[in-house]
């Protein structure tokens, strides 16, 4: 059967980027180039936007362009601040008995103005139009919705907090279309009767009885599943009907078709508290126990496997899946295992230290390969990156190379057991790196991704793997013409700029917006989804009130006192101002810490130890939280002696 599909997808480009150091070198820097080939079918225009400084998360205005004629701008809104993040939805022909797809394109663009819902038809032959997507004339607490699902509209869901309701717009609502009205509910994720089939209702999450519910498209009918809390909704199994809920510890598999459900089996395990602990990943759950073994457990099948021989209690998260293979560790810690549990023991990726390691991990690991990126730190204060890909042996890496991002295939096959569940068609290297990632962009054809690539041009000191977690930009990008739209940050002077270039020619990477630099001290977003001590220039830490790190104080300082009697005052005001950070050039030398308050006193020293220069230049990396110090740091960096 072959079926029509509209998928939502998130805007721009997938950033894989990642740390890791690899134990192979690079064998492959040759200089050979595997041209891409331009890719046949619907064409859709592009769109850009400035993004707002205070979060480095939220595009502030749009920008819709024909991707062949990148300086003529054919629509334009400069008031969409309303919402944070304006998504796409694209569309396929999908093959259900096969998993086959073609003509993926770009159809619609869908974003807030003033509280109004908007949705532009994003296929080139027709012109962008602003068309009001509901009555609606007023909308707070909105929301996009992510759903994984193949064939779903994209949704925006909004809270009144007056009368405690949620409404639902999809983008074939039209102006004259009311928004479904959820009422007390969250909306949890689209029910189908078979997996490809079309939406027949929703799953929600009923806040006056804390019972789950199955309704129809219209909310017309609902009935009760199960007892659940809000934050129960694990996820979906992609490819077949299944929902899963984690209930006090308790695994349940909800039959989307018919609303049953039943628990699964943990094997009497415990799920270890903490962020990154659980993931999903196509059939299964994985989840890191109580006593630091992996475990997967197949919601289809009903079965659980551990996936680890021995306990670890260095392990603290799960990163990413490719096709046979579960990527997990910690903040400090990269490890893959067969997904089947037959790995003798996980294959060591990457161990940061004080001066190498790997950077921020995306979900992303794309068919057989995982990419990520390792960084180490020279005397000199020099940083080189290398790009690195993992496919079930030793990994491979190239040196002076960073991990930008990746495009789908317009023609390709699903796949759901790696975490990009499309056809690559591109990877985007950036090579001859700087000490911010920044360099040269590349276009890779994925069968040769260490191989030399088609030269797009330089951005210095951007780094160009900004948002992976916390904004939702990016995830999957197709091109138009062979045209994309990429965003970088300055890591100099925290500003985020977006970028056009042609996958198909050389040297036609041009900047499209140039925000103006503003220093970042308050909101949740100013960690723009990557560790702190990345942005923190991997040269400081933070200021804490007690020895476990759980009570962050302000206004205090740290300040370097070198053998050779100068002195340095760390940067502070980035975060609330308890972080602090030193420019890697500046702390060669061997130096004493000395937490000094507003009158300028000393409150807290290491004394006579003086810390190595570049060695113990990333503070959070020995004086961890929780009792995690390293070389003997006694605690967190506290006021307290």
């Amino acid at each position: 059967m072959r079926v029509k599909l509209s998928i939502a997808l998130l805007t721009t480009s997938l950033f894989i980027g990642c740390g890791s150091d690899s134990n192979s070198e690079d064998s492959n820097n040759n200089k050979e180039v595997h041209l891409l080939k331009p890719q046949k079918g619907t064409q859709s225009h592009l769109f850009y936007g400035e993004v707002n400084p205070q979060s480095l998360g939220s595009i502030s205005n749009i920008r819709v362009f024909n991707a062949i004629n990148q300086s003529s701008t054919i629509f334009s809104n400069d008031d969409t601040s309303d919402i944070s993040y304006p998504v796409v939805s694209t569309t396929m022909s999908y093959n259900n008995s096969d998993g086959n797809y073609s003509n993926m394109y770009v159809s619609h663009l869908s974003y807030l103005s003033k509280g109004v819902a908007y949705v532009i038809d994003m296929k080139k032959e027709s012109i962008p139009t602003a068309i009001q997507n509901s009555s609606a004339n007023h909308l707070s607490n909105a929301n996009y919705e992510n759903i994984s699902y193949l064939g779903i509209k994209q949704y925006l869901t909004a809270y009144n907090d007056d009368s405690n309701e949620t409404v639902l717009i999809t983008s074939s609502m039209g102006a004259d279309n009311a928004p479904i009205n959820f009422g007390d509910r969250n909306f949890l994720t689209v029910t189908y009767p078979s997996f490809g089939e079309p939406i027949d209702g929703y799953l929600v999450y009923n806040n006056i009885t804390k019972k789950v519910e199955k309704c129809n498209l219209d909310i017309s009918s609902c009935s009760e599943i199960m007892v659940a809390g809000s934050r129960d909704f694990k996820g979906d199994v992609t490819g077949d009907i299944y929902s899963a809920f984690l209930v006090d510890d308790k695994l349940y598999r909800v039959n989307k078709s018919d609303g049953s459900n039943e628990e699964i089996s943990l094997d009497e395990k415990k799920i270890l508290e903490g962020h990154g602990t659980t993931n999903f990943n196509h059939d299964s759950f994985y989840f890191i126990s109580k006593d630091y073994n992996l475990f997967r457990v197949n919601l289809v099948e009903k079965k659980i496997t551990k996936i680890t021989k021995t306990a670890d209690k260095r392990l603290e998260r799960i990163h990413s899946f490719t096709n046979d293979w579960v990527i997990y560790g910690s903040d400090t810690l990269l490890l893959a295992s067969k997904k089947d549990g037959t790995s003798s023991k996980p294959i060591l990726l990457a161990e940061t230290t004080q001066t190498k390691g790997y950077k921020y991990v995306t979900k992303y690991g794309v068919g057989d390969d995982f990419l990520f990126v390792t960084y180490s730190i020279s005397d000199n204060a020099k940083t080189t990156y290398k790009a690195c890909l993992f496919n079930g042996t030793s990994p491979k890496c190239r040196d002076n190379s960073f991990w930008a991002g990746a495009t789908a295939s317009k023609y390709g096959k699903i796949n759901f057991k790696s975490n990009y569940p499309y056809t690559p068609y591109a990877y985007i290297r950036i090579d001859n790196t700087d000490n911010f990632g920044g360099g040269t962009l590349k276009a890779i054809d994925p069968k040769y991704p260490l191989e030399d690539g088609l030269k797009m041009g330089s951005v210095a000191q951007y780094n160009f793997q900004t948002f992976l977690s916390n904004s939702r930009y990016f995830d999957k990008i197709i091109d138009s013409d062979g045209g994309v739209v990429l965003y970088a940050k300055n890591d100099t002077n925290f500003h985020v700029d977006s970028f056009y270039m042609n996958l198909l020619k050389e040297k036609s990477l041009k900047q499209l917006t140039n925000t103006k630099p503003i220093g970042i001290n308050s909101g949740q977003d100013h960690c723009h989804g990557r560790h702190c001590m990345i942005c923190h220039n991997l040269a400081g830490g933070k200021i804490y009130g007690d020895k476990n790190g759980t009570e962050s104080v302000y206004d205090y300082k740290i300040r370097f006192d070198f053998e050779d009697g100068t002195k340095l005052l760390a940067d502070v005001a980035k975060g609330k101002g308890e972080n602090f950070s030193v420019p890697l050039d500046k702390i060669t030398k061997n130096f004493k810490a000395n937490i000094i308050d507003e009158n300028g006193t000393v409150q807290n020293s290491s004394t006579d130890y003086y810390h190595n220069g570049i060695e113990s230049s990333n503070c959070n990396f020995c004086h961890a939280r929780y009792g995690k110090t390293r070389f003997n740091a006694p605690s967190v960096i506290t006021i307290k002696k």
